[in-house]
């Protein structure tokens, strides 16, 4: 090796065969590293969610915390399946078959549904379904104690949820056909309505149960004052930067690549990640006894109420507190 002629430093910079070859590669790249970087964010999330989960098991209550512990598990399994498939297919493209015609930017596309790739596109699809079905939860959670009958409060997110899982299945057969892709145009390609419907759940979810929240807090302000109601604020503030982390990363790669710009590689990557950190947020809540439960209302207005020296009469059950009379409904 000490006696290698390097040559002229000038040369050592590839001929490109076609314009922004280079840049591809570097999209490529880049988005191979942020996603080991988000990996990192997400096994430290997993672990912190792991290791209150377990600490708080116990035979009394150990169906609720079980399924929580399945449940990360499966996101993280999922993830790290990805990860592993990603950074397999950065060494058969940068390395193992870097000579390939246009580079290792063509194989990662001409590629993308060899077995190795198709492993991490599953994955990516079931942790989709995962964390889309945590946020139907959730609304249920929510709007459980509302007047309107539960299959009307469920409509759009069960609705929502069964179009993603047909799209996603779609989507998997889309990419799994030989030389397929999501950059597909000689078949009908999902990649597009896919990734906005699970967009699209994530935001009117989000919107529809923060307005939740903030509709108790003016209740309880309304009721006991504006000193009291923070609570929900501070669960309402968690959903929205829990939700923002996949938006925004669904959005950082939709709008480049429906414009069909390079830069969508950087955060093709991230989507996978950013899916699998949102829930965990919300279970590292849930795991620390700050997120919502179904009687969430009914313990904020009563401690606000004892606080205050007020009487209260609560309806069992429903999540309904009102001073000095016994409420009527539910809302």
């Amino acid at each position: 090796m000490s006696g290698l002629d390097l040559g002229d430093p000038a040369s050592w910079r590839p001929v490109e065969e076609f314009p922004g070859q280079l840049f591809t590669e570097r999209t490529w790249l880049v988005g191979a590293i942020i996603l080991g970087v988000a990996y990192g964010v997400e096994l430290t999330l997993f672990s912190q969610c792991m290791t209150l989960l377990i600490k708080q098991t116990k035979r009394a209550n150990l169906k609720s915390t079980m399924p929580l512990i399945v449940y990360i598990s499966c996101l993280f399994i999922c993830g790290s399946i990805f990860m592993g498939a990603a950074a397999n297919m950065a060494r058969l493209s940068f390395i193992d078959n870097r000579n390939i015609p246009g580079g290792p930017s063509i194989y990662e596309t001409v590629m993308f549904s060899i077995p190795v790739d198709n492993q991490g596109n599953a994955a990516f699809v079931i942790a989709n379904w995962l964390a889309d079905g945590l946020m139907a939860w959730r609304w249920f959670v929510i709007y459980r104690t509302c007047k309107l009958h539960i299959a009307i409060v469920m409509f759009i997110p069960v609705a929502t949820l069964t179009t993603s899982f047909i799209m996603g299945t779609l989507f998997l057969v889309q990419v799994s056909a030989p030389a397929s892709s999501i950059w597909a145009t000689n078949s009908i390609n999902f990649t597009l309505p896919y990734f906005c419907i699970s967009l699209a759940l994530n935001i009117v979810s989000t919107i529809a149960i923060v307005s939740r929240l903030l509709y108790y807090r003016h209740r309880t302000a309304s009721t006991l004052g504006t000193a009291h109601g923070t609570q929900y604020t501070t669960i309402a503030s968690m959903l929205v930067e829990s939700a923002a982390v996949y938006s925004i990363s669904s959005l950082l790669f939709l709008v480049p690549f429906i414009v069909e710009h390079p830069i969508q590689n950087v955060f093709l990557g991230l989507l996978s990640p950013a899916q699998v950190i949102a829930p965990l947020m919300i279970i590292y809540r849930v795991a620390q006894g700050r997120a919502w439960a179904s009687n969430t209302a009914t313990k904020i207005m009563t401690r606000n109420a004892r606080s205050n020296g007020q009487d209260f009469y609560l309806e069992e059950g429903r999540g309904e507190s009102t001073p000095e009379f016994k409420p009527t409904g539910s809302i």
